[in-house]
This record gives structure tokens, C-alpha cells and sequence, in this order.
């Protein structure tokens, strides 16, 4: 069975492993019964689980299944940014963060940036040469912001240890503090 639990405490999961139905040839008073060795949290990966059913005679037989658990889930980046900055803010830097239903800790990483502005008549108009933004890490530091309504954005991406990866564009609007 491959399913997508909700997370647990230390990044276990509880599922349901369904009935299980247990016949004896013998006619007896009470149908056999029947348990598992399961744990109450499944870890992420293979977990062999035995089945073991007991008639009220005393005999008993096994059977076993094999429970996965696959991250299937990328991570979250949360770019922790204003949506507008105006000019006198510079420099000013902002660290994204990521979370991840499996993993304890996953670092985001910034990629790229880009600045631009659009005119009243909505053609872009590239401003990278403008401001002067830097990044490092989970990191993005905008020395100069290129003026007035500027767009500075910049793309942030996360791993995790599952090998599931996420991406996301951050961006601040430059705006006039007049307005």
C-alpha cells in the first residue's frame, strides 16, 4: 500500500491498514481472531507488518504485508517579504524559509533575481543594470532598488530529503511612500 498520511510526532505516520478476515475449517464457537504486530507510527519506507489469527482451539497461523510509505510531498517556501518596500529602505534583505510534512529541516535556496518596471502603456522595461541586489543561501539583500516602481523578484528553491523539490518567485514592489 503507498499512501500520503498526515504527519505525526517525529515524522511518523499513522494509517489505517484496512480489515482482515480470518476463516477456520473447524466449526468453532467464535471466528478466529485476529492481530497485527503493526506499529501505532509508520516511518517513511518499507515496514513489514504480521498478521497473526488464533482459533479458540489454540491454533493459530501468520501472514505478513508490507506497508510503504513514500514522500510524495514537496517542500514549502515561505518568502517572509513585504509586499512593497519603498526607496529608503535599502538595503533591506529578506530570508525565505521552508517547511516539509518529513523532513526536520530543509534550506531553501535563492537562484536568481530579477528588476524591472512596466511603462503606462505596460511595456517591460529591464532595471537589473539599476539595482543592486545580491543573494546568498536562503538570503536575497537589496542594496538599491532601482527607484520607484521598480519589481524586484527572485526565485527560491527547496529540496527535501525525500529528493521532492519545490520552487517559488518572491517579488517587492518599489513603491512611492507619498502614495
Amino acid at each position: 500500500a503507498v499512501t500520503e498520511p498526515e504527519p505525526a510526532a517525529d515524522f511518523d505516520f499513522e494509517i489505517d491498514l484496512g480489515d482482515t478476515v480470518a476463516l477456520d475449517a473447524a466449526p468453532a464457537a467464535e471466528e478466529p481472531v485476529a492481530e497485527d504486530d503493526a506499529p501505532a507510527l509508520f516511518p517513511l519506507g518499507d515496514t513489514t507488518v504480521t498478521w497473526t489469527a488464533t482459533d479458540d482451539g489454540g491454533n493459530d497461523a501468520s501472514d505478513a504485508q508490507i506497508v510503504t510509505i513514500v514522500d510524495t510531498t514537496p517542500p514549502e517556501i515561505f518568502c517572509n517579504s513585504s509586499t512593497t518596500i519603498i526607496p529608503p529602505d535599502a538595503p533591506i534583505s529578506f530570508t525565505a524559509t521552508a517547511e516539509d510534512i518529513c523532513s526536520a529541516s530543509v534550506a531553501p535556496v535563492v537562484l536568481s533575481y530579477d528588476c524591472f518596471k512596466f511603462t503606462k502603456k505596460g511595456k517591460r522595461i529591464d532595471k537589473t543594470n539599476s539595482c543592486i541586489v545580491s543573494f546568498e543561501g536562503d538570503t536575497v539583500t537589496i542594496e538599491d532598488s532601482g527607484g520607484v516602481g521598480t519589481t524586484i523578484e527572485w526565485v527560491v528553491e527547496a529540496t527535501d530529503g525525500s529528493g521532492n523539490s519545490a520552487s517559488k518567485t518572491c517579488s517587492v514592489d518599489v513603491i512611492n511612500p507619498n502614495d
